[in-house]
């Protein structure tokens, strides 16, 4: 499964990249918003692991928005460091599989990216 990782935190970014290569993901990764959309279009990942402010929460939620746009099937995964409830109060809600509190697990998220390519019958994450 293609995975596409967007943080603003060069050095989350490539740890989370290198995490979910060792777990068989095929990773791609950018560094702030309009870059992770681009990638997203060239590449159509069918997952995105998003920082929620990049570096604002504006970006982060036009980007969900965007992505959806772009792919209607693609799985959302957001990791903010903020309240993770207070996303509930936004539309964009709606559009994303699951917040996932930053400080959580590495193996979390990759249970959760594992989780979301065996629903949809993608291969992809071994273990």
């Amino acid at each position: 499964m293609r995975v596409l990782i967007a943080d603003d935190d060069e050095d989350q970014l490539a740890l989370r990249g290198m995490l979910l290569r060792n777990s068989g993901f095929e990773t791609m990764e950018a560094t702030n918003a309009g870059s992770a959309l681009q990638l997203a279009a060239a590449e159509k990942p069918e997952c995105a692991v998003i920082d929620l402010r990049l570096p604002t929460e504006a970006f982060g939620l036009q980007l969900i928005r965007e992505l959806k746009r772009l792919d209607a099937s693609m799985h959302i995964l957001v990791l903010t460091g903020a309240n993770p409830g207070r996303l509930a109060h936004f539309p964009e809600r709606k559009l994303v599989d699951e917040i996932i509190l930053k400080g959580s697990s590495s193996a979390y998220l990759i249970q959760r990216v594992k989780a979301l390519g065996n629903a949809s019958g993608l291969s992809g994450g071994s273990g």
